[in-house]
């Protein structure tokens, strides 16, 4: 505060005022310091920021958990608001009254869905990556015929991580033929957001990207990500993308086609362990996947694991599945 004031009354030239001019000055500067000094207290889970991260213009690239992305192509979805297609069209709505927002461009896929790198995205096995140890996923695909009706996965956030890095961790849905319905529930760390971990909701359609407001969470806490299918019409599947307890933050997404594929991923934009979280590992569990389609539902699935980009921890181990199938299924990912 003493800073503030020297420099306040030196660029005024203080020394040279009349008495009165002085005590008029003083008044003011007591007023802004005061009010400058007032400090607004977070609730525990307030939301800390409406952006992934600080640009200064629209054409950086911003860092998310599909990759690094044009600034231009990410958007937030504020509560009451939904994305939707309407004639064609990707559209952001109101929930309650339907009244258009925001016009996105074509719903329909086109050869524009373009990453960083230049190929285009056709599904979660492609989307894009950006650094050294990104991309430990596994995904399991439905039968053909299905698509998911609700998928949830909970796990416990991890201890802060002694190093400086971004971190994701997320359970997701997306159709399995081009990525056309992308949805994911993530825990962050940092990425703009400060030392913290976070949670925060994204889905992807034609080349944009959409994601909630964040929440901050405490290591320690149990996050439940959800995804469900509200309705279901031919050319237009409606999806909440949720975590269980956070309702602020929950969004909906329509789309053309239906999700057919799931995902479990642990995504860190790093090029050492010792960056991760202290724990040996994070356990991907409790997961429940429902889904509907012609014949009989809920046949057994089986988890394929990936590891792009996996570098070394002092266990040898990076991905580990458990418990094959469609409910109570458990994927490790190690961090030490």
């Amino acid at each position: 505060m003493k800073q503030k004031k020297s420099i306040l009354f030196s660029r005024l030239g203080y020394k040279q005022l009349t008495a009165k001019a002085y005590v008029v000055l003083l008044s003011l500067f007591i007023t802004v310091v005061v009010t400058g000094c007032k400090k607004q207290v977070a609730e525990p889970h307030q939301p800390i920021s409406t952006n992934t991260a600080t640009t200064n213009s629209q054409l950086d690239l911003v860092s998310t958990p599909f990759g690094k992305i044009p600034a231009s192509k990410v958007h937030l979805v504020e509560p009451g608001t939904e994305i939707t297609e309407v004639d064609g069209r990707l559209k952001q709505i109101n929930s309650i009254t339907g009244s258009i927002i925001q016009d996105f461009g074509p719903a329909a896929i086109t050869n524009s869905n373009e990453n960083t790198s230049g190929k285009t995205i056709q599904s979660i096995h492609q989307k894009p990556l950006s650094g050294v140890g990104n991309g430990y996923y596994v995904y399991g695909d439905l039968p053909s015929g299905k698509n998911i009706q609700s998928f949830s996965t909970s796990w416990v956030v991890p201890g802060a991580p002694s190093r400086d890095s971004t971190l994701f961790l997320w359970n997701g849905a997306d159709n399995s033929s081009d990525g056309g319905a992308f949805m994911q529930p993530v825990l962050g760390w940092n990425n703009g957001q400060g030392r913290v971990w976070f949670i925060q909701n994204w889905g992807f359609a034609n080349g944009q990207y959409f994601h909630s407001n964040a929440m901050t969470v405490t290591s320690g806490t149990t996050v439940t990500g959800v995804i469900t299918q509200v309705s279901a019409t031919h050319g237009k599947y409606k999806y909440t993308i949720a975590f269980s307890g956070y309702p602020s933050i929950t969004y909906t997404q329509s789309y053309s086609e239906p999700a057919n594929e799931v995902i479990e991923d642990w995504e860190a934009y790093t090029n050492t362990y010792l960056a991760f979280p202290p724990n040996q590992y994070v356990a991907m569990k409790s997961m429940v996947l429902n889904y509907v389609g012609s014949g009989s539902t809920n046949q057994p699935i089986s988890w394929v694991q990936t590891n792009d980009g996996a570098i070394y921890t002092p266990s040898g181990k990076n991905t580990v599945i458990l418990n094959n199938g469609t409910a109570n299924s458990e994927v490790d990912f190690y961090f030490q």
